[in-house]
């Protein structure tokens, strides 16, 4: 690959993170982690592209460790599709307002419904308990949802979203129509040519704040070994949904992502995988700024479109 090299817009954002002497996630115990996200998310500057959506509605449904609070968004006129939506950060940090822009983003541009699941979170819930929540949001989704039925996430969403197909390949259902991967968090493997060239620039993700989630989800070798919780070990891809997969190319997980599109592939599955050069984890939400952002968004909603045509 070649040089990775930000753009001018991530650039900006990484220089104005450094002034402000931001931590890595890393240095703090989870309660300060998730303090320190919701600061950032409070200090952005608010999106300006967001579609008006007929209705966005918050309750709870049940799942096998109690009830799990998820938000529905409805696009106005007929919805074609349903998305279940996992959230990203780094299954420690996050919360149905995480991926509010995302989902509301697919609803109204994709004419799509979508459920975003507001999954337990590690330490107090590490592996298997943030991915039962999920799959309960899918099945709930199956039943009480309309259309082709779709999956998604980023980064430790994406790992989920990935796991969640993977689980319902093995049981034999819901059936999906897609599963959306937004830079996932698919391997353990440290030492891949982005978590080398990338993990210590500080560039929104580092090698060790990938360290310190996994080491809160994850509770030993067997969690370590199991592709539910590490998709990259899965033996064999075949059979399961389609995947749009995406990936800036200035992420310490983009190999992650370009090793598990080329494992779906080798089995035979489709794959549309997409490396925004210059980017930089958490850009797909930053629509209203970045260019390539927009466009990968975009390639997204047209490849819904044409899962469901199909």
């Amino acid at each position: 690959m070649a040089e990775r090299k930000l753009h001018p817009f991530c650039a900006t954002v990484v220089a104005n993170r450094k002034e402000a002497g931001i931590p890595e996630y890393a240095s703090l115990d989870p309660d300060g982690a998730r303090e320190l996200m919701a600061s950032v998310m409070a200090a952005a500057p608010a999106p300006t592209d967001l579609p008006e959506l007929a209705s966005v509605s918050d309750f709870s449904i049940p799942g096998p460790h109690g009830d799990i609070q998820v938000r529905r968004y409805t696009p106005r006129g007929e919805a074609r599709a349903t998305i279940v939506y996992f959230h990203g950060g780094g299954w420690v940090l996050g919360d149905l307002d995480t991926g509010d822009g995302i989902c509301r983003r697919w609803a109204g541009w994709a004419g799509v419904e979508v459920l975003s699941v507001d999954y337990r979170l590690a330490p107090e819930h590490p592996f298997p308990l943030p991915l039962d929540d999920c799959f309960a949001g899918l099945e709930w989704a199956a039943a009480n949802m309309s259309g082709p039925l779709f999956i998604a996430g980023d980064s430790a969403g994406g790992n989920l979203c990935a796991a969640v197909a993977i689980r319902a390949r093995d049981q034999g259902g819901p059936a999906l129509a897609g599963q959306i991967i937004i830079y996932g968090a698919l391997g353990l493997d440290f030492t891949t040519a982005s978590y080398r060239e990338v993990g210590d620039e500080g560039w929104m993700l580092t090698g060790a704040d990938m360290d310190y989630f996994w080491g809160h989800y994850l509770s030993g070798e067997a969690d370590n070994a199991s592709p539910l919780a590490v998709p990259l070990n899965l033996s064999s891809a075949s059979g399961l949904a389609p995947a749009f997969i995406c990936t800036g190319d200035c992420d310490v997980l983009c190999d992650d992502n370009l090793a598990y599109a080329e494992l779906l592939k080798s089995a035979g599955v489709p794959v549309e995988l997409r490396v925004e050069p210059g980017m930089f984890h958490g850009y797909y939400s930053m629509t209203s700024f970045a260019e390539p952002a927009k466009a990968t968004v975009d390639a997204t909603v047209a490849w819904i479109g044409r899962q469901i045509a199909a």
